[in-house]
């Protein structure tokens, strides 16, 4: 028996069977994949270390570092209400759950201004600014203002533009503040730990506009890591972010996940960094082509239909990123 829904084309009515159209789907991807090899290598296949610990040393990809950017970009989700702010970050409480796994964690300091969070994490060996996301993902995904900003190097998305002005300079004080004290070697020299960016949905185009802060400022970052993120700047700005940040700026995206997906290409925006694609079964792909991702869309919208809830939005979650981002380490 078909499945239901329907489609029209050209006055002819169809009904569609998702498994007919999933059995399809597979089917090209399987010839797309043999036929774009050189696009779909997965990590599987390349030789990396791990131990899910940061890469102090090398801005290269890395998955102990994924893993750790990550779980600060989901820890900094937890909150405690300040001075009547109840979307203020839960410094204790972060600091507590990432202590769990990794005791080399030492203060957690958060930030708080408008609908824009964010937290400065100290670790014995880095120093990481970490941006929260919006929990309201359905009506922020409604409510996107598309006027640009003109500012540094080119032209950003205005509201992502100031979310960032809102925490970036009491962020870059306490930043100072913590390698002004840091301690010296016998020439004298400061011993300053290296600064990793990241951030979720909104958090992630926030850590983005970060990293093009340091760039035009030439301050050093060792890389940065999102997840989910909005597209933040045009396509020219893009072009110049990118070439200042090659080899240190990792954008996950996960299956159907709405968010990267916006603002659209048509209203002159792009996306910036190497592309990290999570198919539907989990796998990590460092070059998804366009067709596999389509096709993985295709799948990911079957197996959902008839299931409660949005599939794209489902897909938004931060802790599917951190699951697969986990999954990758456990390979090693």
């Amino acid at each position: 028996m078909l499945d239901k829904p329907c489609l029209t084309y050209k006055n002819i009515k169809m009904t569609t069977n998702k498994h007919w159209i999933k059995s399809i789907a597979q089917t090209v991807r399987y010839w797309i994949s043999n036929a774009l090899t050189y696009k779909t290598a997965t990590y599987g296949n390349i030789k990396m270390t791990a131990n899910k610990q940061v890469d102090t040393q090398k801005t290269m990809l890395n998955e102990g570092t994924a893993y750790w950017m990550a779980r600060i970009a989901q820890s900094v989700y937890q909150r405690k209400e300040k001075d009547g702010d109840k979307t203020f970050p839960d410094e204790a409480g972060i600091l507590e759950t990432l202590k769990s796994e990794d005791d080399g964690f030492l203060d957690v300091k958060g930030f708080s201004k408008k609908s824009a969070q964010g937290c400065v994490i100290e670790h014995q060996d880095y120093l990481c600014f970490g941006f929260r996301g919006t929990d309201e993902i359905a009506d922020w995904l409604d409510n996107f203002a598309v006027s640009r900003e003109s500012a540094l190097f080119g032209e950003f998305h205005s509201g992502f533009w100031h979310s960032t002005e809102d925490l970036f300079g009491d962020m870059m004080k306490r930043y100072r503040a913590i390698r002004a004290s840091a301690p010296t070697d016998e020439e004298g020299n400061r011993l300053r730990r290296p600064l990793f960016i990241t951030g979720h949905s909104l958090g992630g185009a926030m850590a983005t506009i970060t990293a093009a802060h340091f760039v035009y400022h030439d301050l050093p970052f060792m890389a940065a890591y999102t997840f989910g993120q909005p597209r933040a700047m045009t396509y020219d700005t893009a072009r110049i972010f990118n070439s200042w940040t090659s080899n240190r700026f990792y954008r996950f995206h996960n299956n159907n996940d709405l968010v990267p997906r916006v603002p659209g290409r048509i209203m002159g925006y792009s996306h910036v960094g190497q592309l990290i694609y999570i198919k539907s079964d989990g796998e990590l792909h460092n070059d998804a082509g366009f067709w596999l991702r389509f096709l993985d869309a295709i799948e990911g919208a079957v197996e959902e239909a008839g299931k409660k809830g949005i599939d794209g939005i489902k897909d938004h979650g931060m802790d599917k990123y951190v699951a697969a981002v986990e999954t990758w380490n456990k390979q090693f």
